[in-house]
């Protein structure tokens, strides 16, 4: 009763609630994320965290990232829209490391803001402008960070006219945001592709919040990186060479063009360089805005230079730790993306180790339904073949039926569960109740042989035989227990595996405390009966 009690239960939460299936069944994506070198196994679970806060800050759903060994990582998502994969793509392609500069010199980091306001009375959010979209983005820093900013940036306008209507007007100095600055690398950059980028550079691009009148110089100012402008397009002149075997011991990568030559690049790894190639995908963009990481260049005001209202004294300085980042789009969908985007960055934190490489594989939801349908009768297929086996073994139906019958049950009850815990079955789960399912037959199996076992005597009643079975059944599941549970403690590096163990342990308990006590009192009428028959 107690069993069939819960039967329905599982039945209804099913019928109520739904069963939650993972990628492989209703469709996604699945990221698999190659790190640039080996972690330990914290440093692992701190780059789990980060991914895990950048896919639940992007509004998905279903997402799961396991790591597999010390250097890769599979994150699962119910998503396949390709628009917001290669968003999602590009944002996990980034490591994170935010830095603020002026001069060359660090004003604040990511790891510095405290918070980042998501209200529209601070200014946070997405308007019209004149030539497109703009976007503002306010945050906070701590008060280390909010000090070091404001003596760094203190008077660092210079008035150039006045005006009796507006007062006097200023030329102010800009800092310059990246995101995953290259440290330690020297840019290797053909001649063409230098003036082409000057050009563009001073030009101006509003898309990459880009201001018109940017210098090239300017810009490897504050990007504190090394470089080589390349005469030649086939190897490197003698004083380029020289300049390059000096930068190796401050520098490890070389980062080249897409043009660079083989010749070039043999060069570099004979002098000890690790070769980068970083593409361009945006004609529009200068390709060494691309390569150092630039994100946005923002003037100063007066106000934050502390000339409006003037303070004298670099000490009485007003401290300003409630800032903001502005940018623009050509279209509001680009400028929400790209508010979004930075927030999630600022917000989760930068990963302590960088991307070598993602691939990914998706599943369509018409492809995963055919999966499932798939699933279902292979399971029926099994189940089938087992009642044969049984009925071949011992010649009765009435034996066969109810192992079939309770092997089922289990099954309903182990996804009921699921159901109500909104526990997502993906592949390796099925697997696992399908396995605890198989060692439910082979008790069963054992329990019946038992209590077939020599005549109805006092010694070996049927209480008797029971208990004796079930010290094998136990003993049985303990063993399965306890080989799936260092999976669950220490699932490091088993990924999927985790699935696989809980829903195994999960059918192998639900066996144990529910359908093979019911299935032994089952049995032992059926026997009972056939022997007074």
């Amino acid at each position: 009763m107690f069993a069939a009690a819960v039967i329905l239960l599982s039945l209804l939460s099913i019928a109520i609630n739904g069963v939650q299936f993972g990628v492989e069944f209703r469709g996604g994506t699945l990221f698999h994320i190659q790190l640039e070198e080996p972690v330990s196994r914290e440093k692992m679970e701190t780059i789990v965290s980060v991914i895990s806060q950048r896919l639940d800050a992007f509004g998905l759903k279903d997402t799961k990232v396991n790591s597999l060994g010390n250097d890769l990582l599979v994150a699962q998502i119910a998503e396949t829209n390709p628009e917001q994969i290669a968003r999602l793509e590009s944002l996990l392609r980034t490591q994170g490391k935010f830095e603020a500069t002026l001069d060359g010199n660090i004003l604040f980091e990511g790891s510095d803001i405290v918070q980042v306001f998501k209200d529209a009375t601070r200014g946070y959010g997405v308007g019209q402008s004149e030539n497109g979209y703009t976007w503002n983005l306010p945050f906070l820093l701590n008060q280390t960070a909010g000090d070091r900013f404001s003596k760094s940036v203190f008077h660092r306008c210079t008035a150039v006219s006045f005006d009796p209507s507006s007062g006097t007007q200023y030329d102010c100095d800009s800092t310059y945001f990246f995101i995953d600055r290259p440290a330690e690398a020297v840019l290797i950059i053909p001649k063409n592709v230098f003036s082409d980028d000057s050009q563009l550079l001073v030009q101006g691009n509003q898309a990459e919040n880009i201001p018109a009148g940017t210098a090239f110089a300017e810009l490897m100012k504050n990007a504190t990186m090394p470089y080589i402008v390349a005469e030649s397009d086939n190897n490197f002149s003698q004083a380029e060479s020289s300049k390059l075997a000096s930068l190796l011991g401050t520098a490890k990568e070389a980062i080249v063009h897409p043009d660079a030559s083989q010749g070039q690049r043999a060069s570099l790894e004979s002098m000890g360089y690790r070769v980068v190639e970083v593409k361009n995908e945006r004609p529009e963009t200068p390709w060494v805005w691309v390569a150092t990481g630039a994100r946005q260049i923002i003037a100063l005001t007066p106000g934050i230079a502390n000339l409006d209202p003037y303070v004298e004294n670099p000490n009485s300085a007003k401290i300003f730790s409630e800032l903001s980042i502005t940018g623009s789009g050509t279209s509001q969908d680009e400028a929400i993306q790209n508010l979004k985007s930075l927030a999630i960055l600022l917000e989760t934190g930068s990963l302590p180790i960088g991307i070598k490489e993602i691939s990914k594989e998706s599943i369509s939801p018409l492809l995963g339904e055919e999966f499932l349908s798939g699933t279902f009768l292979i399971g029926i297929i099994g189940l089938l073949v087992v009642a044969l086996v049984l009925y071949i073994r011992y010649r009765a139906i009435k034996l066969a039926l109810p192992i079939l019958l309770t092997g089922l049950s289990e099954i309903v009850i182990v996804v009921g569960i699921a159901s109500i815990l909104r526990y997502n079955l993906d592949l390796a789960s099925v697997a696992g109740i399908l396995a605890s399912v198989g060692t439910g037959v082979n008790d069963q199996i054992v329990i019946i042989d038992e209590l077939k076992k020599g005549e109805l005597t006092e010694g070996g009643s049927y209480a008797n035989r029971v208990k004796k079975a079930f010290f094998i059944v136990f003993a049985a599941a303990a063993t399965s227990i306890a080989t799936m549970l260092p999976v669950i403690l220490f699932g490091f590096g088993f990924g999927k595996l985790v699935g696989f163990a809980i829903t195994t342990i999960l059918g192998v308990l639900v066996g144990v405390l529910i359908t093979r006590p019911a299935f032994s009192v089952l049995a032992e009428q059926i026997l009972k009966g056939s022997e007074k028959s």
